[in-house]
């Protein structure tokens, strides 16, 4: 199904090493968030809450505003982007960073389809992008645990396309069309807790067996290892992976084929730091993909 493009150069291969897939218990319901959870990993605060529903949105900037580029100063070339700020309502979640892990409970920000998301620790205050390319932009905002699990609530999940200087047209999800949002892994990961997070947020369709009408299947690859299909959206923990570069890719597909849509697949690489993870056994764990 996905082909990944690897360059053996630029990441460590580790079908060698092995891996083993644990897949974390089922979510309840997508709106059954589980309040006060601890830590499914060490050195990671703890969560807090829920104190109810958890509700967010984007203040500014509005749906399809176009952000004047600023005019550039007497004997300088022309700006290519403009300051962009964010500002949200965020309810019933509480942010913080713990003291003693450097961890905590935050919101993340991702920018169109790049690879890297950002941190916004204090929703109360706006978060300002110092410039922005020209051009369409969609923005994805969502809370996140400590072990950056993201909350599965749909009020959790907030998102805006609007435009600096001109509209293009790209970076747009076409009404209606499917989602996926990858939360993680993203960047670096600490290796020496043993696991890595694999885990996705979907909209606009139902993540289930095909006989849910409507329904999609989420499928993804890691470096040279089997595709693995998923009939729901749930956390995702990924245990002995090598030190090194990982290349891994994750679409949502119908009837073996990639739904139509511009955020529908995503591929992107991840890098896990050396810790001391033990060597897992030369071998793939099963994994069958259902080709759905």
């Amino acid at each position: 199904m996905f082909t990944l493009k690897l360059t053996p150069g630029r990441f460590v291969m580790t079908l060698a090493m092995g891996l083993t897939l644990v897949l974390a218990q089922p979510l309840l319901a997508q709106t059954a968030t589980p309040k006060d959870p601890k830590s499914p990993v060490a050195g990671f605060a703890d969560g807090r809450g829920p104190a109810g529903p958890v509700g967010l949105k984007i203040v500014s900037p509005g749906v399809d505003e176009v952000i004047p580029v600023p005019e550039a100063a007497a004997g300088q070339p022309p700006a290519k982007g403009a300051p962009v700020t964010l500002k949200v309502e965020l309810t019933n979640f509480e942010t913080f960073e713990d003291a003693a892990t450097k961890t905590g409970q935050r919101l993340e920000i991702l920018v169109d389809n790049i690879s890297a998301t950002f941190p916004w620790r204090d929703a109360t205050k706006p978060y300002t992008f110092k410039s922005l390319p020209k051009g369409t932009h969609t923005v994805r905002i969502f809370p996140v645990r400590p072990w950056g699990e993201a909350i599965k609530e749909p009020s959790a999940f907030a998102t805006v396309t609007f435009h600096v200087g001109d509209k293009d047209g790209k970076n747009t999800a076409e009404p209606g069309t499917p989602v996926l949002t990858v939360v993680a892994p993203r960047g670096k990961v600490k290796g020496e807790i043993g696991k890595v997070l694999l885990d996705v947020l979907v909209s606009g369709c139902p993540v289930a067996e095909q006989t849910v009408p409507d329904s999609c299947r989420l499928r993804y690859k890691l470096d040279t290892l089997p595709e693995v299909t998923l009939t729901k959206v749930e956390p995702v923990w990924l245990e002995n992976l090598a030190p090194g570069r990982h290349a891994y890719v994750v679409g949502l597909t119908r009837e073996q084929k990639v739904v139509p849509g511009a955020f529908a697949l995503y591929q992107g690489f991840f890098e896990v730091e050396s810790g001391t993870n033990p060597v897992a056994p030369a071998s793939a764990p099963p994994a069958k993909a259902t080709g759905q």
